[in-house]
């Protein structure tokens, strides 16, 4: 049965909403109603209620904190309970994204040990329960938003690509320090593909793949000297040379559009679907010189 953990309400709106989402009838979105809102207020609640009274208002200073220095307002968790429109859209999106970030700082602050209160709660399961929650939630109301490790909402175009590519590309660049440049310009270019930026989107995919490249120990200037010293290295093979040829080629095409003063949305030659498989591709390479630069991993030259 689909949908079988939910109760038969719920699992006929999810059955009429894939039936809607596959004749077009209804889209993906990136706003909260009012369902969803309360679900979400209810995550929050679900992880931190077994707390201490010290955790909590560690919490609580922390969102209200943050969200004041970000957004220039003060929001609490219980802002997602409010009537509908008393919070804008984006600022309840920039709730969750500081009550992840509080969960994790509070994990880190404790040094990953235990609540204060009897129950003695692992602090570090705390952020990857919220994130988990939350994407679930967000899949089941059709929000085109993700949340990953490092408590960004990411817009997703394709749930099936963004599951097989862009999460284990994130989760791999933010879980090594060697790729903190990789992780900004990668999350950099999924924002111009947000923001319908090509070139500047192809641009900082570009600088992610380079950065990678430099977090493996390959050695040049340009993209290309790197990749020739990745397949020195043993991280890429003869086979692979027609992609990254291929990636090279359209980084250079762009940088001479830009060049010309051309790279941006007004040049009607830069298309879209170019930069998403573009990005989605160095993600998907990301991932794979990662995994031949571990030990027993380097491809066979052919």
């Amino acid at each position: 049965m689909e949908y079988q953990h939910e109760l038969y309400a719920e699992r006929l709106r999810r059955k009429a909403q894939a039936e809607a989402l596959a004749t077009g009838a209804t889209q993906w979105t990136d706003q909260l109603d009012t369902n969803t809102r309360l679900k979400l207020d209810l995550a929050w609640n679900d992880v931190t209620r077994s707390l201490g009274a010290k955790e909590d208002e560690f919490l609580a200073s922390y969102i209200g904190g943050r969200t004041l220095r970000s957004i220039g307002a003060t929001l609490r968790p219980d802002a997602m309970q409010k009537p509908y429109g008393t919070y804008s859209n984006e600022r309840l999106l920039s709730l969750i994204e500081a009550e992840h970030e509080a969960l994790a700082s509070l994990a880190e602050q404790q040094g990953f040990g235990y609540s204060s209160n009897l129950w003695g709660v692992s602090l570090a399961d705390l952020p990857e329960k919220f994130q988990y929650d939350v994407n679930r939630i967000f899949e089941a109301h059709i929000v085109s938003l993700h949340l990953h490790h490092n408590s960004r909402l990411v817009p997703i175009d394709s749930h099936e690509m963004h599951s097989a590519v862009i999460a284990p590309t994130l989760h791999l660049l933010h879980s090594q320090p060697r790729f903190a440049g990789a992780e900004t310009a990668y999350q950099n270019s999924l924002k111009e593909l947000r923001n319908r930026d090509a070139g500047d989107a192809i641009t900082d995919a570009a600088k992610a793949l380079q950065e990678v490249l430099i977090g493996l120990g390959c050695t040049g200037g340009a993209l290309g000297d790197l990749l020739n010293s990745a397949k020195k290295k043993g991280l890429l093979s003869g086979a692979d040379t027609p992609l990254t040829e291929s990636i090279v080629k359209t980084i250079n095409w762009v940088a001479a559009k830009r060049n010309q003063g051309e790279a941006h949305r007004g040049d009607h030659q830069m298309n879209m679907s170019d930069a998403w498989m573009l990005v989605h591709v160095v993600g998907a390479l990301a991932i794979r010189l990662s995994e031949a630069n571990q030990p027993n991993g380097a491809l066979s030259p052919q």
